[in-house]
């Protein structure tokens, strides 16, 4: 008799929504028969307890991907905060390293001061701004490589303003970061710190996708700082402006430019995959 029981409030909680007036028109003893028959069908229970356990299963299942979607956005956000942080600890090394160095003339560039801000357009107007400051013993023919600039030590000043751009990258405030970085380099063109800020400032926009002005950054780091830690790096994003902008050829000249000349650097691997 229990058992009766709980095989009929098992089946009236399913299949009662489901009944017509004509269900009820029966009397209560058929009603009750009825009942016991689908109660005592195998293949109805198999197939409530199946759509339970699909419910379940659904449930796990949507459990499972919020989770995956918040790892998944977690992961990235920590990557690139990793990224840039190990950047910036090389970039400090390379500072610590390169300091003995610079060191011997440490006030160099006295005309710096009057040095025309670096320009952020094509190639000829930065090659026109390197020019500039050629001794005024030579007659103007010097070949680009002979006109770098005196690179000194960067100042706490100048650090201060590096890092609060770099914090702005870090922070995905592009716009404010590649401007930042820009006017680091127009007033601070000979600081060790001015490639690495071309450098990024060529990242961000990357990151905005225009490709031409990310170019020109990359091209001011080879081209004015070709002694710098970031000229791999900056050829192998070059080579990637280039392949964005459609010149393949170009860009397959400069990946393979960064595998001959920096064969043990990460952007030489990465530029082996990349080469098309």
């Amino acid at each position: 008799m229990i058992k009766n029981s709980f095989k009929l409030s098992v089946i009236a909680a399913v299949i009662l929504p489901f009944t017509t007036h004509s269900v009820w028109a029966m009397s209560t003893e058929e009603r009750l028969q009825r009942l016991e028959r689908m109660a005592d069908n195998p293949v109805l229970l198999q197939l409530s307890q199946r759509v339970a356990e699909q419910q379940r299963e659904i449930q796990r299942l949507q459990d499972e991907m919020d989770r995956l979607g918040q790892t998944s956005r977690f992961a990235i956000q920590q990557s690139t905060k990793r990224y840039t942080e190990t950047d910036e600890r090389i970039n400090a090394l390379e500072e610590k390293l390169n300091n003995p160095r610079q060191t011997i003339k440490p006030q160099v560039s006295v005309p710096m001061p009057t040095v025309p801000a670096l320009p952020k357009v094509s190639e000829p107007a930065s090659a026109s701004a390197e020019e500039s400051k050629v001794d005024t013993a030579s007659d103007g023919e010097s070949p680009p490589s002979q006109t770098k600039l005196e690179i000194y030590p960067a100042t706490a000043e100048e650090n201060d303003q590096y890092q609060a751009a770099f914090a702005l990258m870090r922070a995905s405030k592009y716009e404010e970061s590649i401007q930042a970085f820009e006017t680091f380099l127009e007033k601070n063109p000979g600081s060790s710190l001015a490639s690495n800020a071309s450098y990024w400032a060529g990242e961000g926009h990357l990151i905005n996708k225009d490709y031409n002005k990310a170019l020109n950054a990359f091209n001011l780091v080879t081209e004015r700082y070709p002694n710098s830690s970031k000229v791999p790096d900056a050829l192998l994003r070059a080579a990637d402006s280039l392949l964005s902008l459609k010149k393949t050829a170009d860009a397959r000249a400069l990946y393979q430019k960064v595998i001959d000349n920096y064969p043990d650097t990460r952007a030489a691997k990465s530029a082996q995959k990349r080469i098309p």
